[in-house]
């Protein structure tokens, strides 16, 4: 019975690719004669709601992103800023969040309006002589571990471990530990995952240890606060 429905579902997919694929074979043209803008795309596709919304966006990303796993979830209103960037599979992105170029590993999960920067340099600040907007910042890609967890509000601006859980509103501009609990402004550390936390409970079995498919509980609760 489960290897029927695992059949099933890939002839699902398959088909929603197909579609997607269709739908976007015009735009993907312009795309690759440089018409449309990658970033254009993927804040027009970011308007679309819904199911048929999410399987666009993931077929426009699988099409276009330097790497892109399976499963990818980009929900409402959130966007990819560069084709450079690189995304496992099972990998949840958040209502309204913005990732700059970044390099995200399968199994992360990140929560609404969540800012990836491409680094914490991108504007320098030290020439009061001339505006800060003419100074020059530099770019660099920021990589996030497999099985990460990112609350509601946070900016990410440096690399993040491996299994590390990042508290709603927290501003990391520094990598800690991999399997760290992580919270504040700036981001500091709070536990490591791999101590029992203040109750004395053991910490809590990975994605790999645990049963089931993660991307199936991503509803509006999943997102530490």
């Amino acid at each position: 019975m489960s290897g029927a429905l695992e059949r099933t579902g890939a002839v699902r997919r398959r088909l929603w690719y197909a579609l997607c694929y269709i739908l976007l074979a015009p735009t993907l043209l312009l795309y690759g004669l440089h018409v449309l803008g990658f970033e254009t795309v993927g804040k027009g596709l970011c308007l679309m709601p819904g199911l048929a919304g999410m399987w666009l966006r993931r077929a426009w990303y699988k099409a276009t992103l330097a790497h892109c796993g399976e499963n990818l979830y980009v929900d409402f209103l959130a966007a990819i800023r560069t084709p450079k960037t690189c995304i496992g599979s099972d990998v949840y992105i958040g209502h309204s969040c913005w990732i700059g170029w970044a390099d995200i590993g399968d199994d992360v999960m990140l929560g609404g309006h969540i800012v990836v920067l491409s680094g914490a340099a991108q504007h320098s600040f030290e020439r009061t002589d001339i505006p800060m907007r003419q100074q020059e910042g530099s770019v660099s890609q920021v990589r996030i571990g497999r099985d990460v967890w990112v609350g509601n509000g946070a900016i990410i601006a440096a690399d993040v471990a491996e299994g590390c859980v990042i508290g709603a509103g927290s501003v990391v501009i520094r990598t800690f530990p991999a399997f760290s609990v992580i919270a504040g402004v700036p981001a500091r550390l709070v536990r490591s995952r791999l101590e029992p936390d203040a109750s004395g409970q053991s910490p809590a079995p990975s994605h790999s240890e645990a049963s089931g498919n993660p991307m199936g509980l991503m509803g509006e609760g999943a997102t530490p606060t």
